[in-house]
């Protein structure tokens, strides 16, 4: 890197210098072709070095006009990328909004208006989105509660025979009295939110 850098340095200088004797040397000779006294052979040169003179100026407009087009799609990436992140940021703004708004629903039809307007959803499309996750949540609860009375009625049952092996005197509504609490606590979870019943 440092070579290449030093390398590049040295052809700059080396163009420099080419440079300074030319105009050098188109300076004398023009000063003696004002004074009329310009040979052939130093006309030649004076022609030679005046095409160099241009075609070097001709370079250095269209390396000039290369660079101005670079700085322009460079600009252009620029404003894009800004634009970018404008964008981006009104996005992050909308998804924060809306996230609050969900996390105060209390109900799927809540959760799905917010979501529809953020999506652009169509008001039905919406509403069958929070119909069936109602229902998904409905078959959640039941299946809970069609568990908990199972639980129940084993416990019961496990119980009523413990009570037989050891003798104890017959209670036979002890499965029914278990299962009845149990069925109680089951209707308890069941009449929680919907929204709780998903999430948990």
């Amino acid at each position: 890197m440092t070579r290449t850098r030093g390398s590049r340095r040295a052809r700059t200088a080396e163009r420099e210098q080419a440079r300074t004797a030319r105009r050098n040397c188109l300076l004398v000779l023009l000063s003696r072709a004002e004074r009329g006294v310009l040979s052939r052979g130093e006309a030649a040169l004076l022609r030679a070095t005046v095409e160099a003179e241009l075609a070097e100026g001709d370079a250095a407009r269209r390396a000039a006009g290369g660079q101005q087009a670079a700085v322009r799609r460079e600009q252009q990436r620029l404003d894009a990328a800004e634009q970018a992140i404008v964008e981006a940021e009104q996005h992050a703004a909308r998804c924060e909004a809306t996230l609050d708004r969900i996390r105060a629903a209390r109900t799927w039809a809540d959760v799905w208006a917010h979501l529809g307007m953020f999506y652009s959803l169509a008001p039905e499309q919406a509403g069958q989105e929070a119909r069936t996750r109602r229902n998904a949540a409905e078959r959640h609860a039941d299946e809970r509660r069609a568990e908990e009375e199972a639980r129940a009625t084993r416990y019961a049952n496990w119980l009523a025979a413990a009570q037989r092996v050891c003798g104890a005197p017959n209670w036979p509504s002890l499965a029914d009295h278990i299962a009845a609490q149990r069925a109680g606590r089951a209707g308890e979870l069941t009449a929680q939110p919907a929204l709780d019943d998903t999430a948990a």
